[in-house]
């Protein structure tokens, strides 16, 4: 769902939400609604995106069974097979009610009430599993390095298309943590970290930040030492290197810190 800056399609994309996430109605102006997220954005959805409710609505569907999408972007057909009809596609992190499993076809429903099938191996049950930090670190690189290719989006927040921010925001999302949305938002979160002269004390997972003494504009995860992976055009690997066939001279110029998120 497509969150703007003011209330007309025309406006400038901010952000967007995905499917089975709580948002908070604050005020209503010709079909659109100006609604709080989770992390506390703010932007204006149409009501067609959201499914309205009460308190005590949403905590019915919090308290439901619910299955998290860890597929990129698979679809949920009418019948438990791939030849039927397609109900909807959903995104990494899409929450849908869980009615039962069928065989490799899990039986689910969406916010809105309609029903379908989507594959088993697509979903998973309960909160990302509790790691060690070292193979915490490589399950974010995992998923990272599973959206290499996904096109950039200004304002985007999914598996289908981000920005910087909103790629790194859905990777640690579907590793059990919850960033705040923006680059500079992100910079005040985790551990700073004060990489020797070949980055060797930088850790898989860590966040670079880029931009110019006093405003971040750009996010990065670090793959290990001086290469990240980042949206930028696409997600892509990058190094700060200059013996790396991928280095990148104004990344490593305009690096202005960086952040452990995972301790």
């Amino acid at each position: 769902a497509n969150l703007r800056e003011f209330p007309r399609h025309s406006a400038q994309l901010v952000d967007q939400n995905i499917m089975g996430m709580v948002v908070r109605l604050l005020k209503e102006k010709d079909g659109w609604f100006l609604v709080r997220t989770e992390y506390r954005y703010l932007g204006w959805m149409r009501k067609e995106s959201f499914v309205r409710t009460d308190s005590a609505g949403v905590l019915a569907w919090q308290k439901s069974p619910k299955v998290r999408v860890v597929g990129l972007f698979p679809i949920i057909y009418s019948r438990p097979s791939a030849t039927s009809e397609p109900v909807s596609d959903v995104t990494l992190n899409s929450l849908l009610l869980d009615k039962g499993l069928q065989g490799k076809w899990r039986h689910v429903a969406l916010p809105d009430g309609r029903e379908g099938f989507i594959e088993n191996r697509f979903v998973a049950t309960g909160s990302p599993p509790s790691l060690y930090p070292e193979s915490l670190r490589q399950r974010i690189i995992k998923t990272a390095r599973r959206m290499m290719g996904i096109p950039y989006l200004w304002g985007g927040n999914s598996s289908k298309a981000s920005d910087c921010s909103g790629f790194t925001q859905t990777v640690f999302r579907a590793n059990g943590i919850l960033l705040p949305r923006d680059a500079r938002q992100q910079a005040q979160v985790g551990q700073p970290v004060q990489p020797d002269s070949s980055f060797s004390n930088v850790y898989p997972g860590d966040l670079l930040f880029f931009g110019k003494p006093g405003k971040i504009t750009h996010v990065g995860i670090s793959l290990g030492g001086a290469d990240f992976i980042h949206q930028s055009g696409r997600v892509h690997i990058n190094s700060l290197d200059p013996h790396s066939p991928v280095y990148s001279d104004f990344r490593r110029r305009s690096l202005q810190m960086i952040r452990r998120i995972v301790q």
